[in-house]
């Protein structure tokens, strides 16, 4: 019967991993046809590339059960094109070993539990341990009927001193709610007289605004005067200008009539001579006191704007000073209106204190005289209810041993109960004896309280005749020093007014004197406003010409700049691109003790703009991850609707591949195995195009940036 069985699994078995089938398909390479896995096997027959076979089942490892005309014998997957129905014995395959694998994994935990369960050891623990359940769940029934009755005793005191509390609270929050009417009240009356001070303070703020307009108008008139002498200079000097063409007219009738008068006019020339020498030093004289009347008027106007400046700095300092007066006074105002406050508050709280302790002294001294006659009384009921549970806790007892798993968590709660009504009635005890002892303190702590109470109004109030004195002293002296600043203003400003007065003097003065040497210079600037005209051409032309020059030489140097930086940039992108394309970067390397093989991941390689690429390697499998920013529809497994990509290769061979991944919606992530003589064949030619097949469209990707990408990394996962 043994054998029968055995033969049946091996049957099974074999059914089941064979995996017959008629899939019909051709050799991608020359080779041999083997007759067996091992080495020993023996060769069949040779093929040839292109030749026609059926492909009979999948054996696992990459080896494909094929019948070859007359012959059938094991071949490996890198002779085979690989089509879908290929890849589903394959994943057929995989998911028959993965679950016979977790079956047999299942069956030897079943099978270790079973032996340990059925130890005679284990089965006399667990008689054991039921025995010892019972009689600790007799106990611990007493003891929580115990418990329960002491609870709803401490329940109904907890009940009765939260009321007394809840009285004592509502009287506090009717006391807190006077004191915060009042507080509203005082701060009421801090409003008003803040608002009293803000007023003071604009009034203060509008007579600074119309002294600075007033200073503002005058420098308004002074610039206008400014204006209108600065015209009258530009009327004199386009009359000196046309002074000089008359003048140039009658230089060309002196030059007609000078073959005449050559010897007057020699005698002339001399005495002209003299007279531009004078000419020259009243020019310079000229010239040097229009120097200083300017230095003049600008030191002037700049001990002017000094003296507007300190006053206007004066005038901000007072109204800090007032204002930090104001401030200190209302501290100290509030201060001792807090004081006076606090001083009410503190005696309404004595007295509410010492009505409180009178009433808890009371109530404590009927709570220990009530928890003495209540502990006496528990006691007695305690005794005549466990005689009671004695009795029927040995005629339940029977019934009880049946809940052996029961007894575990009634043991754990019975023995924390236990604790728990054992700490309890020594806390019980201890309060009784500490209500008394707190009784005796509370009284000694009441009549200490009321003579520091005491004590403490006594030196609030002369705190309070102290702060009164205070802050009317501060005021007498914030009235003495706004009065002093009050007069300061005054003779600050009256100072800034004599002095625009003088400033103003002076600036007639220095008009007046001005006039005078303008026209005492009117025909020495008429020869030399030639002069300086065409100096100011030939200047302005030479600083023309050198600004195009530099111009110029900035643009050549900058174009020049922009090269080298374009070059280095380039050279810098260029030394990157190569050191990547030569260095294999890996997001996982690592060996799988679990399933004993090698995790090969690389990193995510850009072949242009919205394809990427990565190759990863899981012991002996290769498979090669494309991502492609594109509506395609989904990366499908399924055999009705199934994803793939072909690679075409410059060297006019093409790879295709099919997805063996979960299906994946999100762009169009690619995910297919790839075979020994495929990457064989990558590494052979650069990539011209690749052909993308999703579940609703395709695409044809050609303008690949990297080439080169399979030549260069596949070798990173060897």
């Amino acid at each position: 019967m043994k054998n029968l069985c055995l033969l049946i699994c091996i049957l099974l078995t074999q059914s089941i991993f064979s995996q017959e089938a008629n899939i019909a398909t051709k050799f991608s390479e020359n080779g041999t046809l083997y007759d067996g896995l091992s080495e020993s096997s023996k060769p069949l027959t040779e093929f040839k590339k292109g030749e026609n076979c059926i492909v009979i089942g999948y054996l696992g490892k990459d080896n494909y059960k094929v019948s070859y005309k007359e012959w059938v014998g094991i071949l490996s997957s890198d002779f085979l094109l690989i089509n879908d129905e290929m890849m589903d014995l394959y994943y057929d395959f995989q998911e028959k070993a993965r679950k016979k694998l977790i079956e047999e994994r299942e069956n030897r935990k079943k099978r270790l539990q079973e032996i340990i369960y059925n130890s005679p050891e284990e089965k006399e623990k667990r008689r054991q341990d039921s025995i010892v359940k019972a009689k600790i769940a007799e106990k611990i029934a007493q003891r929580k009927r115990d418990s329960i009755a002491k609870v709803k005793e401490l329940e109904r005191q907890r009940l009765a001193a939260e009321a007394l509390l809840r009285k004592q609270a509502e009287e506090k929050a009717q006391r807190k709610r006077d004191s915060i009417a009042k507080a509203k009240e005082a701060e009421k009356q801090r409003l008003a007289a803040e608002a009293l001070l803000r007023k003071q303070a604009e009034e203060k703020a509008l007579r600074k605004r119309d002294s600075i307009a007033k200073a503002k108008e005058a420098e308004k008139q002074r610039l206008a005067a400014e204006a209108l002498l600065r015209k009258q200079a530009e009327e004199k000097a386009q009359r000196e200008r046309d002074s000089i063409a008359k003048a140039k007219e009658a230089e060309k009738q002196r030059l007609a009539t000078e073959a005449l008068l050559r010897k007057q006019t020699e005698e002339k020339a001399q005495r002209e001579r003299d007279s531009i020498a004078k000419a020259k030093a009243a020019e310079k004289q000229r010239l040097a006191e229009q120097e200083f009347q300017r230095k003049k008027a600008a030191l002037k106007a700049l001990r002017i704007k000094d003296s507007i400046a300190k006053a206007k700095e004066a005038e901000k300092q007072r109204l800090a000073a007032e204002a930090l007066l104001r401030k200190q006074a209302e501290e100290k105002a509030q201060r001792e209106r807090d004081s006076i406050a606090k001083v009410k508050a503190a005696e309404k709280q004595r007295l509410a204190e010492e009505e409180f302790q009178r009433k808890k002294a009371a109530l404590r001294a009927v709570r220990i005289k009530d928890s003495i006659d209540q502990a006496k009384e528990a006691e007695k009921q305690r005794l005549a209810a466990e005689a009671l549970l004695r009795k029927q806790a040995e005629e339940k007892a029977q019934r009880e041993r049946d809940s052996v798993a029961k007894v575990k968590a009634a043991e754990k709660q019975r023995l924390a109960e236990e604790e728990f009504q054992r700490k309890k009635a020594a806390l019980r005890a201890l309060r009784i004896k500490d209500s008394i002892d707190q009784a005796k303190e509370a009284e000694k702590q009441r009549l200490a309280a009321e003579a520091l109470l005491r004590k403490q109004a006594e030196e609030k109030a002369q705190r309070e005749r102290d702060s009164v004195a205070k802050v009317k002293a501060a005021e007498k002296q914030r009235l003495a020093e706004e009065e002093f600043q009050r007069k300061k203003a005054a003779l600050r400003a009256l100072r800034v007014k004599d002095s625009l007065a003088k400033i103003q003097e002076t600036e007639k003065q220095r008009l007046a004197a001005q006039e005078f040497q303008l026209k005492q210079a009117e025909e020495k600037a008429k020869r030399q406003r030639d002069s300086i005209a065409k100096a100011k051409v030939s200047e302005e032309q030479r600083l023309a010409t050198e600004a195009l020059l530099l111009k110029q030489a900035e643009e050549k140097a900058k174009r020049l700049l922009d090269s080298i930086a374009k070059v280095k940039e380039t050279h810098k992108l260029r030394l990157e691109k190569s050191e990547s394309r030569n260095t294999c970067n890996y997001l996982i390397n690592e060996y799988d003790e679990f399933y004993k093989e090698q995790l090969i991941r690389t990193e995510l390689y850009k072949l242009n703009k919205n394809l990427t690429v990565e190759l990863y390697r899981q012991g002996n499998k290769v498979n090669v991850f494309l991502n492609l920013s594109a509506n395609l529809g989904c990366a499908s497994y399924l055999t009705s609707n199934r994803s793939s990509v072909k690679i075409q290769l410059e060297n006019n061979q093409s790879i295709t591949l099919f997805h063996s991944w979960n299906i994946d919606c999100e762009n169009f992530n690619f995910k297919g195995r790839i075979t020994n003589s495929q990457m064989q064949k990558l590494e052979q030619s650069a990539i011209k195009s690749i052909y993308f097949k999703g579940t609703k469209s395709t695409k044809l990707v050609s303008d690949i940036d990297y080439r080169t990408f399979f030549i260069e990394k596949l070798k990173c996962i060897e």
